[in-house]
């Protein structure tokens, strides 16, 4: 059965907090705009993994375009499900390496033959690679477009915008252009042909058996005795299995529904000294420190200002499961012995250039 949302055209924007907070709301309000130049009703929305005002958290954007030939009307901001989404655009590289807050893949969500714009200076060989790897767990025939944004342009937005429009059919170029000058972006016209232009929309067909994670969330998910009388340890029980889960589907159904819990219950926290272990926070992470163990003087002051608890005390060990990258252990140290490196290298041994910071957006925007 098709439902109402599946006759919408529907474009997601990755992006991460205060780094692409701007760009990602410029991206949705322009093609948002194209959409009702064209004729169609059209809206734009945000979503985040945790609070949008930390740095580097997994910021979602939509756009959402209806079909004038169709009465459908999204009557409010909705989490979509489903295989609807006809582009997947991310604006930071380091997402196609990290999953969510809520175990989800850049192309959960999807149509088979979805449009991929990637902010990126790798080619579009190695994102493909990395698509099959960590991405993708379904069949993909569509079309893959890579641009390295920020050589155009400080907001990626504007390139994005372009690439977009030269793999998608959904979006019309001229209109776009039109959208620019009625938000007040005009002088951003020239940035937008030259990357129309310049880039190569690369055709894709990916079977679901390459994917990697295909073989990962085939295998069996935890069970768990729903009939158990309720302490903590079958709370315990139920993080664990929510901490092993590896796509959101898989997460809530190790989780217990309202009907179980136990009465006026609300969350078991983490016991003293021990951490939350069916939350990890290594999806907010694109820089990742490194410790010189020759230069490290024990001084435990990376320890004491870590505002995650990353870092243990006694043995001056990082925790990657819970380190979001923030670099303060490395601001603080007065030997210089924390360096931070980005995780393309650390985790993919590739040097990617368009991984940005956050003082990218301090010089850009004043945040």
């Amino acid at each position: 059965m098709v439902s109402e949302h599946d006759q919408l055209n529907w474009v997601v924007a990755h992006g991460r907090g205060v780094l692409n907070t701007a760009h990602g709301t410029t991206f949705t309000q322009v093609l948002a705009t194209s959409g009702m130049l064209s004729g169609r009703e059209s809206c734009f929305y945000m979503r985040y993994d945790d609070s949008p005002e930390r740095d580097y958290i997994p910021m979602t954007f939509y756009t959402v375009m209806g079909n004038p030939d169709i009465p459908v009307t999204l009557h409010e901001e909705v989490e979509p499900a489903g295989e609807i989404f006809d582009a997947v655009v991310v604006m930071e590289p380091t997402l196609l390496i990290s999953q969510t807050s809520q175990r989800a893949l850049i192309f959960d969500g999807a149509k088979k033959n979805a449009v991929l714009v990637i902010n990126s200076s790798l080619s579009p060989r190695q994102i493909l690679e990395l698509v099959k790897k960590r991405c993708l767990a379904q069949d993909w025939t569509g079309k893959l477009v890579v641009v390295r944004a920020r050589k155009y342009d400080a907001n990626i937005a504007y390139s994005l915008l372009a690439a977009l429009a030269r793999a998608w059919s959904g979006v019309n170029f001229d209109d776009l252009l039109d959208a620019l000058d009625l938000s007040g972006a005009s002088d951003k016209a020239d940035v937008m042909r030259r990357v129309y232009q310049n880039v190569e929309p690369v055709d894709v067909n990916v079977r679901a058996d390459e994917a990697q994670m295909t073989r990962i969330r085939g295998s069996k998910s935890s069970t768990l005795d729903r009939k158990r009388a309720w302490d903590q340890n079958t709370y315990r029980s139920y993080q664990r299995a929510a901490a092993k889960a590896t796509s959101y589907a898989q997460r809530m159904k190790a989780m217990p529904s309202w009907k179980a819990l136990a009465p006026g219950l609300i969350e078991f926290g983490p016991m003293p000294k021990e951490k939350n272990i069916g939350f990890k926070t290594s999806f907010a992470r694109c820089f990742r420190p490194v410790i010189n163990k020759g230069k490290c003087t024990d001084c435990k002051m990376c320890s004491f200002h870590c505002p995650d608890g990353a870092i243990d005390f006694n043995c001056i060990e990082v925790d990657l499961d819970y380190c979001k990258g923030c670099g303060i252990c490395a601001r603080v140290c007065p030997s210089r012995a924390i360096g931070m490196t980005s995780e393309f290298s650390a985790v993919e041994k590739l040097c990617e250039d368009e991984v940005a910071t956050i003082e990218d957006s301090l010089v850009e925007y004043g945040y």
